[in-house]
C-alpha cells in the first residue's frame, strides 16, 4: 500500500508519523481559577464604577430603560420621547434653581 524504500531493502509504511505526537493537554486548574477570579473581580469593579459615575439617578435610568425597551417604545414616536426628556430636564432645572435661590 503506502510504502517508502529504506536501505537494505526494508520497507516501512509512509503512514507512520515522522515526529512524535504532541503531548497530551492537561488542564491547569490554578490558571483556570486565576482567570475566573479575574473575570469576577472585573465584573464587580465595572459595576461599581458604573454606579458611581452614572449621570442620572436609579429611578430616572430605570424609567429610560423601560421606555426604550419596554412598553413605551411600541406606541410612542421619537418626538414623543424627546418631548418627555425635555420636560424632565426642565423639571430638574427648575428644582435646581429653587434649591439654589436665596430664601
Amino acid at each position: 500500500m503506502f510504502t517508502t524504500d529504506i536501505e537494505d531493502g526494508q520497507r516501512k509504511s509512509a503512514l507512520i508519523p515522522l515526529t512524535e505526537p504532541p503531548p497530551e493537554m492537561v488542564a491547569d486548574w490554578n490558571q483556570i481559577g486565576l482567570f475566573t477570579t479575574g473575570v469576577a473581580l472585573g465584573a464587580v469593579l465595572g459595576a461599581t464604577i458604573a454606579l458611581l459615575v452614572a449621570p442620572a439617578s436609579g429611578r430616572d435610568t430605570r424609567g429610560r430603560v423601560a421606555r426604550k425597551f419596554g412598553h413605551g417604545s411600541a406606541g410612542e414616536s421619537v418626538w414623543d420621547e424627546l418631548a418627555d426628556e425635555l420636560a424632565q430636564a426642565e423639571r430638574e432645572l427648575r428644582k435646581a434653581g429653587e434649591e439654589s435661590a436665596p430664601a
